[in-house]
């Protein structure tokens, strides 16, 4: 089995941990490849084009992985899961002190991988953007609210005033939309979520609509220009009158989980969001 290790080089503490990793990965047969982006810290074997990677670990939180899907989404075969050492992590839920006992049942193929849809988003130049998580519209330096006009499907939906509007994929539901008010989804349901940012309306509330749905998203704001960020990762921007479209991509991607450990997207929610069910 070919391991394909990507730390986030903004944490420290996860270069830290690249050699014990490899270590142990070494000792277990595996044979390990390191991201480019570290060549100047480690004196291990990089992954290239051609390196055939059956599982991607990376470390960092979910940004990190984030941001690695996106660089290797085109690895078909590949699956990622993640080390954590960021604050939260939905995703990235495996905390760097329990590493042996997950890698060990990684090692021993006691792990399931489960497919997540992910969208695409194109610019008003036509430019194609593909999200893990979500779409953002938001204001950016506009000191005021923007006015956003939805179609769903060519059929008009709404005209939101706002700081801004996030399209969700299921995986990022609990992410910026959530924060924003959206609801918690399963990420193996096929839909998009669609959450204003602060509207100026008690009534306008988040709404789930099929992933088979593409939504056209035109600025109404009359002066300045709003920003599309993806990710987090990318940006582009909507001129007054311009339009982009998101739609469910063709990509998608697949992220292990460790049903044995109790390590469940419904066992991730109680732990993160501190809820106090008993069982």
């Amino acid at each position: 089995m070919k391991i394909g290790l990507c730390p986030s080089y903004k944490k420290a503490p996860a270069k830290n941990f690249v050699l014990p990793i490899v270590d142990y990965l070494h000792q277990k047969n595996m044979e390990v490849f390191l991201d480019e982006e570290m060549k100047d810290d480690f004196q291990l074997p990089l992954i290239t084009k051609d390196t055939p990677i059956d599982i991607f670990i990376t470390l960092g939180g979910d940004g990190t992985l984030l941001y690695f899907v996106s660089k290797y989404i085109d690895r078909k075969d590949a699956v990622f899961t993640a080390i954590n050492f960021g604050s939260l992590g939905f995703m990235a839920d495996i905390r760097i002190e329990e590493f042996e006992g997950y890698l060990d049942d990684l090692v021993e193929k006691k792990w399931e991988a489960k497919e997540r849809v992910m969208i695409d988003a194109t610019s008003p130049e036509g430019r194609n953007f593909f999200s893990v998580n979500d779409v953002v519209f938001h204001r950016g330096s506009i000191k005021s609210m923007v006015e956003l006009e939805v179609t769903i499907d060519g059929v008009y939906f709404n005209t939101f005033q706002a700081d801004g509007l996030i399209i969700s994929t299921p995986t990022g539901s609990t992410a910026y939309s959530l924060a924003a008010g959206g609801p918690i989804m399963c990420p193996t349901i096929e839909a998009l979520v669609i959450t204003p940012i602060c509207p100026h309306a008690l009534t306008t509330r988040p709404f789930v609509i099929p992933a088979t749905s593409t939504l056209n998203i035109t600025s109404l704001s009359k002066e300045e220009n709003i920003t599309a960020t993806v990710d987090g990762l990318t940006s582009f921007s909507l001129a007054p009158g311009q339009s982009s479209t998101v739609s469910l991509s063709k990509k998608t991607f697949k992220l292990i989980s460790f049903p044995e450990k109790n390590n469940t997207f419904y066992a991730t929610l109680r732990e993160k969001l501190d809820w106090k069910g008993f069982h």
